[in-house]
């Protein structure tokens, strides 16, 4: 088969996009020439990927690229800008996805897999969530993304389309930017647990997330199915960074911390930020990671796609250390400055003691 990937060089994308050629399809991929990444760019190059500069926001570069594709697997987004209005999320998003849609359609591709999230259905929700769960977005990305999903479901359906629509939970591995911080300061027995780490946190390996979404590209039985993707498990975040730990060779991955007055710390420093225009160090949805709570039920897409998760979280954080070569790394870790000066901050306006386990 043929495939259009927008988001090519991303790390999500850039590892479907591998996965694809693996299995002998061809792909044409999307990237924006001012996120270039050198190293990706010339691995997929390498493997025969054909990459065009673009941007979903302008249909025109888009038409082109699209000629004789049998599917568009649509991941390129808006995601971790701080200071970010909701229209800009609304632009790359909705009007992104939009514009892809029709192109689509003019170059008569038949099937639209979307990349959305599974974040869509809260922060914290008790029980196990599934596809009929109730969605309650938190933030500007997460309604864009209900936005892009209701797009998609009617632009399909009224141009005659197939789409199919995957919720992955937080993906993680290796060449993740989002998560590095995290992976090089647990290394290092650095990285803070602000609360007790009670809340549940159902991860998926790039992998198994690449395998979900061709499956979602190729089988016929998927079309204009919505789907949860997650790893084989939830757990606990106090958990999840003990493994990380024992995994370092660590006695833990680092302090543990009040929560509350962190959280005032984020707040406070993104307003001051926003208003200044300038980059916050920390903000509210970076402390999402520490409140979170949620578990998911992959039923729908075990039967529809006929996809098992086969990468533990034991393996998969094994192979992401491994990857970054961090167990013995000595490269300090800038983000965690930036956490020991808000840290600092808060003992001295709080008066929080500090505890170390």
């Amino acid at each position: 088969m043929r495939f259009f990937v927008t988001g090519a060089t991303g790390f999500i994308g850039s590892h479907f996009v591998e996965h694809a050629i693996e299995a002998g399809h061809h792909v044409t991929g999307l990237f924006r020439p001012a996120r270039r990444d050198g190293a990706t760019h010339a691995r997929l190059r390498q493997l025969g990927v054909d990459l065009r500069p673009g941007d979903v926001q302008d249909a025109a570069s888009l038409r082109e690229a699209m000629d004789d594709a049998d599917c568009v697997c649509h991941f390129a987004a808006a995601f971790r800008e701080a200071v970010t209005d909701e229209d800009h999320f609304r632009r790359v998003n909705v009007t992104g996805t939009a514009n892809l849609l029709s192109a689509a359609h003019e170059r008569g591709v038949p099937r639209f897999v979307l990349c959305s999230t599974a974040g869509i259905y809260g922060r914290r929700v008790p029980g196990v969530i599934n596809e009929s769960s109730p969605v309650q977005p938190f933030n500007a990305y997460e309604r864009s993304k209900v936005a892009a999903e209701e797009e998609v479901r009617r632009t399909a359906t009224a141009l005659g389309m197939e789409y199919v629509i995957l919720r992955p939970t937080a993906a993680y591995g290796p060449r993740d930017q989002r998560l590095l911080k995290l992976f090089r300061s647990a290394a290092r027995g650095r990285f803070p647990l602000f609360g007790r780490g009670d809340g549940r946190r159902h991860m998926v390996f790039v992998s198994d997330l690449s395998n979900a979404f061709l499956r979602a590209c190729t089988r016929p039985g998927a079309a204009n199915q919505e789907m949860i993707i997650a790893g084989p498990e939830a757990v606990r975040l106090c958990d999840m960074l003990a493994t990380l730990a024992e995994l370092a060779n660590r006695r833990s991955c680092g302090p543990r911390l009040p929560l509350r007055p962190m959280l005032g710390v984020a707040a406070l420093t993104e307003d001051v930020c926003t208003r200044l225009k300038i980059k916050p160090p920390i903000y509210r949805r970076r402390m999402d990671f520490y409140t979170n709570d949620a578990a998911f039920d992959c039923s729908r897409a075990r039967e529809v796609l006929g996809w098992e998760p086969q990468v533990s979280l034991r393996e998969g954080l094994a192979r992401t250390l491994q990857w970054h070569d961090l167990t013995g790394s000595a490269a300090a870790v800038a983000g965690w400055l930036c956490l020991m000066n808000a840290i600092e901050i808060t003992h001295a306006a709080f008066g929080q003691g500090l505890t170390f386990p």
